[in-house]
């Protein structure tokens, strides 16, 4: 009895022990859009969409590529929303910024929107290796006039991480999407 009763009482302790360890604090991140400009007197009318990512870019954890083609999922370090979402908000933003519009429609939108370009965009790869302290982008868009016109576009861009840190692997991939709307934009003057 007297074996049983402290069999019971270290397994209570073990376990409660167990339940005290603290897991570390997860954080969490956006890709930040500067506020706003006042000036919107561009009149032309940007479809945005479908817009659409790859697989591995749809999970809550950012990815750090590893070794060339190896990945890691940062079990601490997730995107505080939707990824897809929050690149769509940015492209928008991008957009409406260096066009002077802000005619920006997020697909599927309206006919009655009167869209000049619809622009579809499918992102490859959008991540960040700290072994070679760069972010990537690689991305198509296809450009669609109103007469029914397509332009299809690669996109492969690098960014170099201020250092290697979830933080400056987030803001580096926000630049890339900077970066390729500035090209994007270039080719709809």
């Amino acid at each position: 009895m007297k074996i049983l009763l402290s069999l019971i009482t270290l397994c209570l302790v073990w376990s409660i022990s167990g339940c005290s360890t603290r897991s570390p604090d997860s954080n969490f991140y956006l890709l930040q859009n500067p506020m706003p400009s006042e000036n919107l007197g561009n009149e032309i009318r940007i479809g945005l969409g479908p817009v659409t990512i790859a697989d591995y870019l749809q999970k809550p954890q950012i990815a750090i590529r590893t070794d060339g083609s190896k990945m890691q999922f940062a079990e601490f370090e997730r995107w505080a929303s939707d990824l897809r979402g929050q690149i769509i908000t940015a492209l928008q933003y991008e957009l409406s910024a260096q066009l002077n519009t802000a005619d920006v429609f997020e697909y599927p939108w309206r006919r009655s929107d009167k869209i000049d370009v619809s622009l579809s965009v499918d992102i490859k790869r959008l991540d960040a290796s700290f072994d070679e302290s760069k972010a990537y982008l690689h991305a198509t868009v296809t450009m669609t006039d109103k007469s029914g016109n397509s332009n299809i576009r690669s996109y492969v861009l690098t960014q170099v991480l201020a250092d290697n840190s979830y933080d400056a692997a987030v803001t580096a991939e926000r630049r890339l999407l900077t970066q390729m709307v500035n090209k994007i934009t270039l080719s709809l003057r």
